[in-house]
C-alpha cells in the first residue's frame, strides 16, 4: 500500500511523434541525482504524454496529465517534476486551473529547464507566467527558445539587418523615444496604484498593457538575453537602455504584477450574464475603456440610447436574485419537484421496459439466423450493444432521480437571517435562476426561473 503524500511524479510531454522525451527525462534524472535519488525508487513515478499537443487537445484529453491530477487530488503526490510550465498547459485558463490544484494540495513543483523561473506558491504570479506562456506561444525546446531570444524575427523598436550571413539589430529611431520613455516613466512608479495608472496611461504607440509589459520585461532592449548563467551581452544589438535600468524595471514588475492580475480578475467576475436589447432583442456588447475598467453594455445594433453600466446592471441582477430566493416557498417547490420526479421516473421505467423487450427480440434474431444470413450478425450485435448501453444509461438516470428525491427532503428554507452566500455562490445562483434580462430606455426587465415557487403575499 502506497504511503499518502509520498510520490515524486516526473511528468513530460511532446507534441508530435517525431519529437523525443529524452531531453526532459535527462533533466529530471539530473535533478533526482542532485537530491540523492536514482529514479528507480518505488515512489518515483514517470508519466509521459507522447505525441500529445497542448494547443490542439484540452487538458482532459491528455491521459497522463489527467492521471497526475487524479493522484494529486487523492493526496498521494509530494513532488511534481516537469521541464517547463508549457509541458503542463499552453492555455492561460488551464495553467491557472493546474496551479490551483498544485497549491490546494500543497504539492512541491520543480522545473528543470535552465531558463524556467521556479514555481511560486502564489496564484497571481503563476497566472502572470501562464498569460505570457499563451501569448508568446512557447512551443519549442529550450535551445531554439535561446536562439529566438538572441535573434528574434521581429521586435518592436528595432530594425533587423542581415548582411553577409550575419544578423544585427539597429534602433528604429521612430520608436526609440517611446521605448526609452516607458523605462524612464516606469522608474518613477513607487506603489501598486501608480503601477496601474502607468499601464493604463494614454500614450501614442503603446496603449496595450500586455505590449508594455513585454517591452519592460525583455532584456533585449538592454542588448542582453537571460541564460542559466545570468544575463549575457548581445554584441549584435544596439541597446536602448542600460542593463541596470532594465533590471530595476523587471524587479519592480515582479513586485507589482500580482496587484494588476487581481484587478483583472475582479473585472472578469463583475457579471455572469449578458443582457438583451429591449428594442431588437439582440445580445448587447460589453465595452470598456481599459482592461481593468468595468465598462458598460450597449446595444450591438446601435440603439445608442440603450446602455447600462456594468456595476448598475450587476447590482440589479444580484438584488433581484437574492430577493427571489428569500421569497421561495420550499414546501411548494418540494411538491412540484417531487411531482416532476415521479413523472420522469415513470417515463424512464416505461423506456427501460421497452429497451429490455427490444434487447430480447434482437437476441432472438441472432440465435435464429440461418447460415446464409451470417452477414447480418455484425449488424445485430451492434444493435444489441446499443440497447445494452441505453439500458445502463436509463438505470443510472433512475438512480440519480432516487438520490435527488432523497436530497429534496433535506432542503432547508432560506431566510433573511441565515442567508449567507459567497460571491461565487451568488454568481452560480444567477446562472441557474436568471432566464433573461432586457434593457429598455426606462427600465430593466429580469425574468427568472422557478417564479411559481414564490410565497403568496401576506395580505393580513
Amino acid at each position: 500500500m502506497m504511503e499518502e503524500k509520498n510520490l515524486i511524479v516526473i511528468y513530460s510531454r511532446v507534441s508530435s511523434a517525431a519529437q523525443s522525451l529524452e531531453l526532459q527525462h535527462s533533466a529530471a534524472r539530473r535533478y533526482l541525482d542532485s537530491v540523492g535519488l536514482t529514479g528507480s525508487e518505488g515512489y518515483v513515478v514517470e508519466l509521459s504524454d507522447h505525441d500529445v499537443s497542448a494547443t490542439k487537445l484540452k487538458m482532459d484529453e491528455r491521459p497522463k496529465l489527467m492521471e497526475l491530477i487524479r493522484l494529486i487530488q487523492e493526496g498521494k503526490v509530494k513532488t511534481v517534476i516537469g521541464y517547463k510550465r508549457d509541458r503542463f498547459a499552453r492555455n492561460f485558463y488551464e495553467a491557472v486551473d493546474i496551479t490551483r490544484i498544485f497549491i490546494k494540495h500543497g504539492v512541491e513543483v520543480i522545473y528543470t529547464a535552465s531558463n524556467e523561473p521556479p514555481f511560486r506558491n502564489k496564484l497571481s504570479l503563476e497566472a502572470f507566467y501562464g498569460m505570457f506562456g499563451q501569448m508568446e506561444g512557447e512551443n519549442i525546446r529550450s535551445r531554439t527558445a535561446d536562439a529566438r531570444k538572441q535573434y528574434p524575427s521581429n521586435i518592436f523598436g528595432y530594425k533587423r539587418i542581415k548582411e553577409e550571413g550575419k544578423v544585427s539589430y539597429s534602433i528604429n529611431m521612430d520608436k526609440k523615444e517611446l521605448v526609452t520613455a516607458l523605462f524612464n516613466d516606469f522608474a518613477m512608479v513607487s506603489n501598486e496604484e501608480q503601477f496601474i495608472d502607468f499601464l493604463l496611461a494614454r500614450r501614442k504607440g503603446a496603449t496595450d498593457p500586455d505590449r508594455i509589459l513585454r517591452i519592460l520585461t525583455n532584456p533585449f532592449y538592454s542588448a542582453h538575453y537571460e541564460s542559466k548563467n545570468g544575463y549575457q551581452l548581445l554584441h549584435h544589438v544596439e541597446p536602448m537602455v542600460s542593463l541596470d535600468i532594465f533590471l530595476a524595471a523587471k524587479s519592480k514588475i515582479d513586485e507589482f504584477i500580482h496587484h494588476y492580475n487581481e484587478k483583472l480578475q475582479e473585472v472578469s467576475d463583475l457579471f455572469v450574464i449578458t443582457p438583451l436589447c429591449g428594442v431588437c432583442g439582440h445580445a448587447m456588447k460589453h465595452r470598456k475603456e481599459s482592461p481593468i475598467d468595468a465598462g458598460y453594455f450597449v446595444c450591438s445594433a446601435n440603439h445608442k440610447r440603450l446602455a447600462i453600466p456594468i456595476g448598475e446592471f450587476n447590482n440589479l441582477v444580484s438584488h433581484t436574485v437574492l430577493d427571489h430566493i428569500q421569497a421561495i416557498s420550499i414546501n411548494q417547490a418540494e411538491r412540484m419537484i417531487t411531482k416532476r420526479i415521479t413523472a420522469e421516473n415513470k417515463r424512464l421505467q416505461r423506456e427501460q421496459k421497452k429497451t429490455v423487450s427490444e434487447y430480447l427480440d434482437a437476441s432472438l434474431v441472432v440465435s435464429t439466423l440461418d447460415s446464409w444470413e451470417k452477414s447480418l450478425i455484425s449488424k445485430c450485435l451492434h444493435t444489441i450493444k446499443g440497447l445494452k448501453e441505453r439500458h445502463n444509461t436509463i438505470s443510472r438516470d433512475l438512480q440519480a432521480l432516487k438520490e435527488l428525491k432523497d436530497d429534496i427532503k433535506s432542503v432547508s428554507l432560506f431566510t433573511k437571517q441565515d442567508l449567507d452566500i459567497t460571491q461565487r455562490e451568488l454568481y452560480r445562483l444567477i446562472e441557474l435562476l436568471v432566464d433573461s434580462a432586457f434593457i429598455f430606455d426606462t427600465h430593466v426587465q429580469i425574468s427568472l426561473y422557478l417564479s411559481a415557487f414564490e410565497m403568496d403575499a401576506d395580505v393580513s
